[in-house]
């Protein structure tokens, strides 16, 4: 039996308007299995949060088209789901935690209806007396009193917002769960806080989770495995012990590690990768990465590479392996 969730094959990812037509994601290819926690890693721009809402299937009405791929959820196509059954899936299979936790509340409902009305679509054999107790049980698990459940979301700080956002998108308890950045809108005491509780929770639910992060400590902290995402690719990916520890590197993932600044260097500048990502509208015929890469061959400028795998469980898609 396999242990495979979510499985993204070939994925394409267009956006259109009158003015351009912007290629976000470029052929991705991703796996991940029950219980798993993959971190998705990449500067802004590199297609990170189209993924994601590509697999939630909430990209822009009108400008968004998914033009080729699959993203199977188990046995099931997502792309090929109708709105109306999508509907049930998200909340219930997958949900989402979205970046900014004051956006994400609706300010003239409070965070017990909010996570109520969750539990009303989705689990309708409940009693209004089952789900207040619920609710009760789901603000417990998140660090929050239960007697707050009547308050307004502006009654409470940013980090107790993102807790009710994670509340919400925990109450059926989901099988899988992305997680946009959650805390980048968070102070570094209460970012720790957060993470600590995300990882007891997906401990204790067994909830496999995507987590969008530029922040590769936080990797290291929560996730199992990583994806290093450029220009719309997965061009590097393996476990926490691969990309942390191992020896061969994609030029980008090891211009990502030497922008951390080292404690026990002494510098007067950060190292950063030099210039700016590829404009999606217009992307290098061969590798995306060629005009800022240090290590820049001539085919790289000509032929996309392909997928290497240097070991069972770390790939790398780069002309030099």
């Amino acid at each position: 039996m396999t242990d495979k969730l979510l499985e993204i094959k070939d994925l394409y990812v267009t956006y259109e308007t009158d003015d351009a037509k912007v290629y976000a994601v470029n052929g991705l290819d991703l796996t991940v299995n029950k219980g798993e926690t993959l971190g998705l890693v990449g500067e802004t721009g590199a297609g990170k949060t189209t993924t994601a809402l590509s697999i939630m299937k909430l990209l822009p009405d009108r400008v968004s088209k998914i033009n080729n791929g699959q993203i199977l959820l188990g046995d099931i196509d997502l792309i090929k789901v109708k709105e109306t059954d999508m509907r049930l899936i998200r909340g219930e299979r997958i949900s989402m935690i979205f970046q900014d936790p004051m956006s994400s509340l609706n300010p003239t409902l409070t965070i017990g209806e909010q996570i109520e009305e969750v539990l009303e679509l989705h689990e309708k054999d409940m009693s209004k007396e089952q789900r207040g107790r619920r609710v009760d049980e789901i603000l417990k698990l998140v660090g929050l009193p239960a007697d707050r459940k009547n308050d307004f979301p502006h009654q409470f700080s940013g980090g107790m917002k993102q807790r009710v956002v994670i509340a919400i998108a925990l109450a059926c308890e989901p099988e899988l769960l992305l997680a946009d950045e959650p805390t980048t809108a968070l102070d570094v005491t209460i970012q720790a806080q957060v993470l600590q509780m995300m990882r007891e929770l997906k401990d204790k639910l067994n909830t496999a989770m995507i987590l969008i992060t530029h922040d590769l400590g936080v990797v290291a902290q929560i996730c199992d495995k990583v994806a290093i995402m450029y220009a719309g690719e997965i061009i590097e990916m393996g476990t926490l012990k691969n990309i942390y520890e191992g020896e061969k590197h994609h030029p980008y993932t090891i211009g990502l590690f030497g922008s951390i600044p080292d404690i026990h260097k002494a510098t007067k500048r950060l190292n950063p990768i030099v210039g700016m990502m590829s404009d999606p509208t217009n992307l290098p015929e061969g590798c995306k990465f060629y005009d800022r890469c240090p290590k820049c061959i001539d085919i790289c400028k000509t032929e996309k590479p392909i997928n290497k795998g240097i070991n069972d469980t770390h790939m790398i898609k780069c002309h030099l392996f």
